[in-house]
């Protein structure tokens, strides 16, 4: 009997955290497209701007953390896990940023791959300032620029490793928001 009880709230919470997932994740993946549609009607240097980086990071965390606060509103469990938590960041971001790296890479691959060149010429003169700036010597500016320019940032091989850059980030975050977000049971020592 309680094993039966047991194993209902187990399948409540998997259909409470795909009722989650999905759509956040959507909706990431949504603004995520919409962010490289507007960056490349407006201005493609937006592309090489750190700062876009941070505001990027600043949407998934904020999606990220409804999506665990929408999950323990629905979680059947009288305390939020820390499994619940992580999963509900982990899997949200995940699809997310599954359907960002996907059109990003039709856009640049399929649709526009001059708008990728020109993209890389801006990220070598971008790479070019800043080592500069720093007192580089020449000869290592030229050797850092020469092993970048064959390398196309929009390339499904480049694409992909920066996806599993991410997994490892976004991973590191699901483990810091589970963290805040976990109730321990007071019954359990």
């Amino acid at each position: 009997m309680l094993t039966n009880l047991h194993n209902q709230s187990i399948i409540k919470m998997k259909k409470s955290l795909q009722s989650v997932i999905v759509p956040y994740g959507l909706t990431l993946g949504v603004i995520s497209i919409l962010i490289t549609v507007l960056i490349y009607a407006l201005n493609l240097e937006l592309f090489t701007k750190w700062y876009v980086t941070v505001i990027n990071l600043a949407i998934v965390l904020v999606i990220g953390i409804m999506a665990v606060k929408q999950v323990k509103a629905i979680d059947p469990e009288p305390f939020f896990s820390f499994k619940s938590a992580f999963s509900a960041f982990f899997f949200t971001v995940l699809l997310g940023s599954v359907i960002s790296i996907v059109f990003t890479g039709i856009l640049f691959n399929f649709i526009d791959s001059e708008a990728a060149k020109y993209v890389q010429e801006m990220t070598l003169e971008a790479s070019r300032e800043m080592m500069e700036k720093f007192g580089a010597q020449q000869a290592q500016i030229d050797a850092a620029i020469a092993q970048q320019e064959g390398n196309n940032p929009f390339g499904w091989k480049n694409l992909f490793m920066g996806f599993a850059f991410s997994i490892v980030l976004y991973a590191i975050l699901s483990l810091i928001i589970a963290a805040i977000f976990k109730e321990k049971d007071p019954n359990r020592a």
